[in-house]
């Protein structure tokens, strides 16, 4: 990390912070010890750029050996009131790529280096203006697909897993401070933390871990998102479910079965979750090569799939093949659904139930909707664990939902080891590594392997 910091205060660097393309602004950002210098060189307005304040704005033009580049309006804001509490100079230009690579060359060769992906949010990170895990919230809030996911990513950035692991951390390091002195003054016999507080305190401390991983967990969720594939036999009303769903006819449908032929994929917000819901070919014997193929998919998505909804035809008997399907998902996370209850109904629902047992099964209209709004709900408890809601949800990654496992299993380990009464040393080693996991969420004790690979995937110009 020093080696880090040592660079942070030397390099000064530079990226396009607007997405490549055509726009009304692009802007060239430039931060470090040279930032004021770099934009002195290029910049002319109506005063010296050494001469503004901080966050303060000037009209004029980037200029090069005399040539002007683009017309531009530049913004100062100096250490430490900045993003990365190095002083920062933007060039809000004109949004053209030609425009923006002009102004970002001259940049260069004025004495900046370009920016590597993530870089002026590692700064912020190096610099101590944000934690690690505020970091990762940042790139959460770029790639949020939903305002549930928004809003979470917002409360992240803000600190609210920051503070959480903040609070945790320093009642762990108080823990182990008793357990070490005690350690210390062994031969004394001095007492200086219970066993029956040792175990009220870790217990206490467990019920928060877990609280925090199930809203991680649904976190996770809404960040990420879920893949959900509609499945059954052909012509029970999977496209027509899909597009009540999309609301939108975005699959053909047709009485003719074998209509759909191939996995049709599309992204959809249930209830503050971004959804890629899948439409498969009906799932039959037939001897059509294509249609084989189909199948053959609608198979492979089903087994890859975080949720099935298997649709039987509630106008239809039962028979051999929708009992095969029946059994087929039985493994997989899935909502059965009787379809198609507007018309005269020859399914025997205690033959269902009787197959289905204690999962039971939802009756629903595709074609009139009636069931959707139902359906949903019960799909975003299925989500979520009908424990969290979205709004409840905290922003998290695999990284850190591995490490909240690896905190709690330490301190179960510490916990299992007070009751088994074992040397105080053991419970000290469970406890410090339960410590080195939470620091590793908030950045206190990562290395510097870990920290380039989670900033690498990172956009360039943030």
């Amino acid at each position: 990390m020093v080696e880090q910091e040592t660079k942070l205060m030397n390099d000064t660097i530079t990226a396009i912070a607007t997405p490549f393309g055509f726009s009304g602004i692009g802007i060239v950002r430039i931060s470090g010890p040279k930032a004021i210098e770099i934009a002195e060189k290029l910049f002319q307005g109506k005063k010296s750029v050494s001469a503004m304040k901080g966050f303060e704005a000037s009209y004029g033009w980037v200029v090069e050996n005399e040539e002007k580049l683009d017309e531009v309006i530049m913004l100062l804001m100096r250490a430490p009131k900045s993003y990365t509490r190095e002083d920062i100079v933007e060039f809000h230009c004109h949004g053209g790529p030609l425009a923006l690579n002009r102004v970002l060359s001259a940049v260069l060769k004025a004495g900046a280096k370009l920016a590597e992906p993530g870089e002026f949010t590692k700064r912020a990170f190096l610099s101590g203006r944000i934690d690690l895990s505020q970091a990762e919230a940042v790139m959460n809030l770029i790639s949020a697909q939903t305002q549930t996911a928004l809003r979470a990513s917002v409360r992240g950035l803000a600190g609210e897993m920051k503070n959480k692991i903040s609070t945790l951390r320093q009642i762990l390091i108080e823990i182990l401070a008793e357990i070490e002195a005690g350690l210390d003054f062994s031969e004394e016999e001095i007492e200086f933390i219970s066993k029956e507080k040792l175990l009220s305190e870790l217990d206490k401390v467990l019920e928060q871990l877990n609280q925090i991983l199930e809203r991680a967990k649904a976190g996770r969720i809404l960040s990420e998102g879920i893949k959900i594939v509609i499945a059954g036999k052909p012509n029970v009303g999977k496209s027509t479910l899909m597009n009540a769903l999309l609301k939108q006819d975005r699959v053909i449908v047709t009485p003719y079965p074998g209509t759909t032929r191939d996995v049709v994929e599309e992204m959809i917000n249930l209830n503050g979750v971004p959804v890629r819901i899948s439409d498969t070919a009906g799932i039959r014997e037939n001897t059509d090569v294509i249609e084989k193929e189909g199948v053959a998919r609608s198979k492979k998505a089903i087994s890859e799939a975080d949720l099935v909804l298997l649709i039987l035809d509630a106008s239809e008997q039962m028979d051999e093949l929708d009992h095969n399907l029946i059994n087929q998902t039985q493994p997989y996370p899935r909502l059965v659904l009787l379809n198609k209850i507007d018309l005269v109904r020859k399914l025997s629902e205690k033959e269902l139930k009787k197959k289905l047992g204690p999962e039971g099964f939802i009756k629903i209209s595709a074609k009139q909707g009636f069931g959707l709004e139902a359906l949903q709900e019960k799909i975003t408890e299925m989500i979520l664990g009908g424990k969290i809601s979205g709004e409840e949800a905290l922003i998290a990654n695999i990284r850190q939902i591995e490490l909240l496992n690896q905190c709690y299993d330490a301190l179960a380990q510490a916990k299992s080891s007070a009751q088994e009464n074992l040397s105080e040393e053991f419970i000290a080693s469970s406890i410090r590594r339960a410590i080195e996991f939470l620091g590793e969420i908030s950045g206190e004790t990562i290395s510097e392997q870990v920290l380039n690979l989670i900033f690498s995937k990172f956009c360039i110009g943030k």
